[in-house]
């Protein structure tokens, strides 16, 4: 590898790895809400750290884009600062030789933010949610939390107090019972998980069955417990009606191809696994688009510093944030949301390229 190479690749993944740092440390931050409502569950430590650490591969989509679009500004304004740019060129290197290196490290990591997306992203996510889900499973009260990591659909609940997700006083809970439609009603006095067992005192429970013989008449069970006892294990039937695993945003890649040609009976994928794909191919491409943007605007030649290409590097970042995030809120009609995934792409190209051609000619 030239010396060159090796030069500009160091100085840009230096800046690159302290951004995904960065970003990672602020994620944590951010979630740390709720890794520490998971670790209220009473799960070991271990859980709880391989739960925080599931959490990491949510940001790294974004946060490589982000961060080659940082390393690549900071380099070459600090190139064009020292002069270093300037000696380049006049050692006879020209602007294609300088930014080769770095637009095939921006392939390569568009190629790697594919991976994460597709594959290691998705399986963390599931993995992530499969905790969750056996730790409720263990500790039903850890679903009765104001904001819980669960969201049960069909699903009314009240609570009194709750302490430590091990005792509750003053429980209703109202279930839609989609065997026929009504409603199941549970009431009681108190809560609380002993081992695998949960304890219940002054329990009662309304549901009612379909009415065979006479229209419009419910037949109710009403049953009155002063104590209850069941295994807390109990609970996993109910959750396991919640099919989560089949979401495309669950699913690596090779198997949203298998679940779209076995749902469909057909080899044409429909239009909610193209618009995923074209999801993560927009995310995975804005390394390179990104990468791009920074090399093409983050050149100075002049000898009067001006902030005009920083701007236009943070505008054409910003437009393609603007423009996945409403293709995300326009998934309901497919071909418009996967057209605003796509499109930004070539156009901001377009512009980096038509700046590095002025750059060349020696205007900015």
């Amino acid at each position: 590898m030239p010396i060159l190479w090796r030069y500009l690749l160091r100085n840009f993944l230096q800046v690159f790895f302290l951004c995904v740092g960065s970003f990672i440390s602020i994620l944590i931050v951010l979630r740390f809400q709720e890794i520490a409502r998971f670790a209220t569950s009473g799960a070991s430590k271990l859980t709880v750290t391989s739960f925080a650490l599931l959490q990491i591969p949510y940001i790294l989509p974004i946060a490589i884009p982000v961060s080659c679009l940082i390393a690549a500004i900071l380099l070459f304004q600090r190139l064009s600062l020292t002069h270093e740019l300037t000696a380049f060129r006049t050692c006879g290197l020209g602007l294609k030789s300088i930014i080769t290196p770095l637009l095939l490290m921006g392939f390569l990591l568009t190629l790697v933010n594919f991976t994460i997306t597709s594959e290691i992203s998705t399986r963390c996510r599931s993995l992530s949610k499969m905790l969750i889900y056996e730790m409720a499973m263990a500790n039903p009260l850890f679903i009765l939390q104001k904001e819980s990591l669960i969201k049960l659909k069909g699903t009314y609940y009240d609570i009194g107090i709750l302490k430590a997700n091990k005792y509750a006083e003053d429980i209703l809970l109202v279930v839609k019972n989609s065997s026929n439609g009504r409603l199941t009603l549970m009431s009681a006095k108190e809560l609380s998980l002993k081992g695998e067992l949960l304890k219940g005192h002054q329990v009662t429970f309304i549901s009612s069955v379909d009415a065979k013989k006479e229209k419009g008449f419910d037949h109710l069970i009403i049953e009155n417990q002063a104590e209850m006892n069941t295994k807390a294990a109990n609970l996993s039937q109910f959750l396991q009606t919640i099919d989560w695993s089949t979401s495309f945003e669950y699913l690596p890649l090779r198997m949203i191809l298998a679940h779209d040609i076995a749902v469909k009976q057909r080899f044409a994928l429909g239009k909610s696994a193209k618009l995923e794909i074209a999801r993560r191919i927009s995310i995975s491409l804005a390394a390179f688009t990104f990468t791009l943007i920074g090399l093409a605007f983050g050149m100075q030649i002049s000898r009067n510093r001006s902030k005009k290409g920083i701007l236009w590097a943070i505008g054409l970042a910003a437009f393609f944030l603007i423009c996945f995030i409403t293709a995300k809120s326009l998934r309901h009609t497919p071909l418009l949301s996967t057209l605003i995934y796509l499109l930004p792409h070539p156009l901001i190209m377009l512009l980096s390229l038509r700046g590095l051609k002025a750059i060349r000619k020696g205007a900015e």
